[in-house]
């Protein structure tokens, strides 16, 4: 009986995560929640002024802008950031980044706030995903 049902569990598992592959892996990062703040320029953070994004499919875009970043090849950014993000995980993780939202279908960059060399591209595909979830007229 016990071996029954641990095969039925495993079986479950496994089925759950072959019928749900994106949302399991978005689930173990388990990002909570995006804000989103017009930026304050490089070095300081908009911690007033905010929109937050809370539950899996308002944080997917945030997530997948980190999952798909690549590091820049410039050594710094020309300009101030469009926007702050606060980025919040389970367990009290935080972290901050300027963004620099590029032209539709044109790369944008991300800079870590408290690490500044640590730059980051993101795909023109992915700026216009920002485009429409932060609502950002042309």
């Amino acid at each position: 009986m016990k071996r029954n049902r641990a095969m039925l569990t495993v079986a479950s598992a496994m089925f759950k995560a072959f019928i749900e592959p994106e949302e399991s892996e978005l689930d173990r990062e388990e990002m909570i929640q995006a804000r989103v703040a017009q930026s304050s320029g490089i070095g300081s953070y908009n911690e007033t002024d905010f929109i937050m994004f809370n539950g899996i499919e308002k944080v997917r875009p945030f997530a997948d802008m980190l999952r798909n970043a690549d590091d820049a090849l410039e050594d710094s950014i020309h300009g101030e950031p469009d926007f702050d993000l606060e980025l919040h995980w389970k367990g009290g993780v935080m972290a901050q980044y300027h963004l620099w939202l590029g032209q539709k279908q044109q790369p944008s960059n991300l800079m870590d706030v408290t690490h500044r060399h640590l730059i980051y591209r993101v795909s023109g595909d992915m700026t216009n995903r920002l485009i429409q979830v932060l609502a950002v007229d042309e």
